[in-house]
């Protein structure tokens, strides 16, 4: 395992977006996700899911199952804050924003992130 290995990490952050050839029906990406979760907390991780309000909807449904669990969501409006947010899979408020994408700093390429004190 992870630490057994030695590897430290405060988040593990489970990444749900669509990609080709991923994903499946709904119900069955969120029995996989389920599983995930159970392993994740068979381990003692702290961990979230990180999405969007679109990629939830294209991946997860309209499932609810997770909404116990920390949201980072990206909405790339360029605003520290989470007056955009939309809920969403059973969340009333969200933990992160991920605010703008793809942005440059120092010549790297990062996405830009919000959280709050």
């Amino acid at each position: 395992t992870l630490t057994s290995e030695g590897v430290n990490f405060g988040m593990l952050w489970f990444d749900i977006e669509q990609c080709y050839g991923c994903w499946g029906y709904a119900a069955d990406n969120v029995a996989f996700l389920q599983e995930a979760v159970s392993a994740a907390q068979a381990n003692d991780f702290n961990f979230g899911i990180y999405t969007s309000y679109y990629e939830w909807q294209a991946v997860m449904g309209s499932s609810e199952a997770f909404s116990n669990l920390p949201l980072w969501y990206a909405d790339y409006d360029g605003q520290q804050n989470f007056n955009d947010f939309i809920p969403f899979g059973g969340w009333t408020s969200p933990n992160i924003k991920q605010y703008a994408g793809d942005s440059s700093l120092c010549y790297l390429s990062l996405d830009l992130d919000w959280y709050p004190n």
